[in-house]
């Protein structure tokens, strides 16, 4: 498996997405190489610093470097970056997938221009009508899915019902199902009530085409407060409520986490420090970083711009994971 990555996307660019991509190799056999695009000095710099290939060099023979003298800013405005630079950092490993050079495309950089570049590179599966982020949630009981968090903000019900779909798509992915087995995921809609009709027009229209479709497993509405109970797989919306509920789950854990270690800061609290670091474990974002652009011809993974390399990591295997468990066909089969 060969895996392109963006490696000046994100926040903090090469000192990130370089060790995390040593960081894969040593911990996944199954990636046979990782391209790095971007500035070959500046990445260059990062792997002769890195003392995890000083002890393992031999990892240098899975890793090569695709230059680039152009990145995508992360302010940049999506049409504006669609009209102008072709050789980007972003674009050129959007295109190493789109040509079968790489298998799955990581990228931290600039969400809305790689909605838009992702689309034009490598197309999207027959019969999607909307590309949609799709991100996982910390739950305590089972993975579970919330679609779309930002890649559209207006949609209509056929459009929420489909991507209930390609969530359901991606959860038999990423669990390694066979694209045949008939394995259906547990399927809500995030509304303001669980009540029937508790939705604006598209949310009560995607239920009713969701309660028809014999093929998916709907158990009806969920609130925002049940996000993170694990009572199901796949949570469907639209990008405008998913992103904010997603930023709002984020929020909430990141204030847990510094309050909890303005706790254990007093010497009263040091016995607490087993617990304190599995709940610091347990609330982490960084593990379940990496959004799969759902709708594409190839397996395109968004992480997260802040993230760290534990982060980008994670969102690398998700790229393997969903490589592997054959997301792609998954989808065709799921919408036709």
């Amino acid at each position: 498996m060969r895996i392109a990555i963006d490696a000046m996307g994100g926040d903090f660019g090469v000192d990130v997405t370089v060790p995390a991509a040593i960081q894969s190799l040593i911990h996944n056999v199954s990636i046979e190489q990782i391209l790095l695009f971007g500035d070959k000095p500046d990445i260059q710099s990062c792997l002769n610093a890195s003392s995890l290939l000083q002890a393992s060099p031999q990892l240098l023979d899975r890793l090569s470097i695709v230059h680039s003298d152009h990145v995508v800013d992360m302010s940049a405005k999506p049409a504006d970056v669609l009209r102008q630079r072709q050789d980007t950092s972003m674009l050129l490993a959007l295109n190493a997938v789109a040509d079968g050079v790489a298998d799955a495309c990581v990228t931290a950089g600039n969400t809305g221009a790689l909605v838009g570049l992702a689309r034009h590179s490598c197309g999207l599966v027959e019969g999607i009508k909307r590309l949609a982020i799709c991100a996982q949630l910390p739950t305590s009981l089972s993975n579970t899915f919330l679609l779309d968090v930002g890649g559209n903000v207006d949609c209509s019900g056929e459009q929420l019902h489909q991507f209930a779909r390609m969530g359901c798509a991606l959860v038999n992915a990423l669990n390694g199902r066979d694209e045949k087995v008939s394995s259906q995921p547990r399927v809500r809609a995030l509304s303001i009530g669980t009540e029937a009709g508790k939705g604006n027009s598209a949310v009560n229209a995607a239920v009713q085409l969701c309660e028809a479709d014999s093929q998916m497993h709907f158990e009806g509405l969920i609130e925002g407060n049940q996000l993170l109970e694990g009572v199901c797989d796949v949570i469907f919306c639209d990008g405008f409520v998913g992103n904010i509920a997603l930023k709002s789950c984020e929020g909430a854990a990141s204030y847990i986490r510094s309050s909890a270690h303005e706790l254990l800061k007093s010497e009263s609290a040091l016995s607490l420090n087993d617990d304190y670091a599995r709940l610091m474990q347990a609330i982490d974002p960084e593990q379940f970083n990496g959004a799969v652009l759902l709708g594409l011809k190839q397996p395109v993974i968004k992480s997260h711009g802040s993230s760290g390399a534990n982060g980008f990591a994670a969102a690398i295997q998700k790229a393997v994971d969903a490589s592997e468990g054959q997301l792609i066909e998954k989808l065709e089969f799921a919408l036709h």
